[in-house]
């Protein structure tokens, strides 16, 4: 087994770093670990100092396994400032006759129009939500031929900061490492996790991390919706240390507790527990986690999405979605359209499996940019490599 043939993956999160390794060939993992690290990723504190020599630790001990040097990863990753950008392009055909090259001038039209408006940001997924061929809807690029008078594509963008990308890539070059390819963390996995609940036709995945918290939902097998927050586990955290007027490590302490005995969360104001720690630890949680639900669920599109009660599920994933996986949450009547709740329970395997799945899988939805190898390729040869 030579370095080529190992495909390594990073999941670079706030409270801990997880590494796999695993063999392109077999398609086996070879080697698993993860290390606690805090870090901020934050565009104005953006400090990954403490990550260095965790890393190194890393990268050593999966090099000791496999015996092999270590110089390519693959990073998945969350940042506060990531967000999502939904936009329809549009074409009128001269020809009336269908070709991939008019789908390739619109792919790449779109994303100049992107770079153009978000010059300071870096784009991380291109996802096609779907094609309409004058009335006709695709959810994949077609395979037959259409003759149509105009094509309209409705793409989503996953982008963050670019300067937090420079400060990555210089942080993982003074560990003589490369990134190869970067990916979206809660995206990713969320994808991963979508195949498993295919007994609902809506699901909503809320990630709950340390620092930050994501919502994707999907339709079916399709994305619709991306939207990442700056509040995780450490902001319920602070909220328990400041009511309660004990120190941080001590309301940490008290929020891991909580998910050891059954607890129900009612949202409920005249409760006569108010003085009672644990009471008001739990109130503090069921309000960051209704306030994280609203933010992103109540708007036109959600009320109009959501009308239709078919098997529609709400799943919790995450390190700070721990301290709920033993409770049950009353959500607000008009949240009444979750036919299940459920919480689904991470670990370091999954979640390394989810970056290789997402690389090895056919997506139909992403597209893979390829950089250009010799002068004599097409033009939309150098940019565009369609949907794996």
């Amino acid at each position: 087994m030579n370095e080529k043939s190992l495909n390594v993956f990073i999941d670079f999160g706030s409270s801990k770093i997880r590494l796999g390794v695993y063999n392109k060939e077999t398609k086996k993992n070879v080697f698993i670990s993860e290390r606690e690290c805090i870090s901020n990723f934050s565009y104005k504190y953006f400090d990954i100092k403490n990550s260095n020599q965790v890393i190194r630790d890393l990268i050593k001990s999966a090099e000791k396994n496999v015996d092999k040097h270590i110089k390519n990863i693959n990073l998945m990753i969350d940042t506060p400032d990531m967000f999502s950008i939904d936009i329809s392009i549009k074409k009128i055909s001269d020809s009336n006759k269908y070709s991939k090259n008019d789908i390739s001038l619109l792919l790449n039209e779109a994303k100049i129009l992107v770079q153009k408006n978000y010059f300071n940001k870096k784009i991380i997924h291109m996802i096609v939500k779907k094609f309409t061929f004058d009335d006709e809807e695709f959810f994949k690029v077609p395979d037959k031929e259409i003759s149509y008078t105009s094509i309209i594509i409705e793409l989503k963008f996953i982008c963050f900061s670019d300067s937090i990308w420079k400060n990555l890539q210089d942080g993982f070059n003074n560990n003589y490492l490369k990134i190869d390819n970067i990916y979206c963390s809660s995206y990713i996995r969320s994808n991963n996790y979508n195949s498993l609940f295919n007994d609902f036709n809506k699901k909503v995945i809320l990630d709950i991390g340390y620092g930050k918290s994501a919502i994707t939902v999907f339709q079916d097998n399709r994305i619709l919706y991306f939207n990442i927050l700056p509040v995780g586990g450490r902001h319920i955290t602070n909220d328990i240390s400041i009511l309660l007027n004990i120190s941080h490590d001590e309301a940490e302490k008290l929020k891991k507790s909580l998910n050891q005995s059954e607890i129900t969360f009612e949202n409920n104001a005249d409760t006569s527990n108010k003085l009672e720690d644990p009471e008001l630890s739990k109130k503090v949680i069921f309000a960051r986690v209704d306030e994280i639900i609203k933010l992103n669920l109540v708007d036109e599109y959600f009320n109009a999405f959501f009308q239709n009660k078919d098997n529609c599920i709400l799943i919790f994933i995450g390190d700070g979605s721990k301290i709920l996986n033993k409770n049950s949450i009353y959500l607000e009547d008009k949240f009444d359209f979750f036919n299940e709740i459920s919480f689904f329970e991470e670990n370091t395997n999954l979640i390394c499996d989810s970056g290789f799945n997402f690389v090895q899988s056919e997506n139909s939805q992403e597209v893979s940019f390829q950089p250009k190898k010799r002068k004599n390729k097409g033009f939309f040869e150098k940019f565009f490599h369609l949907f794996n």
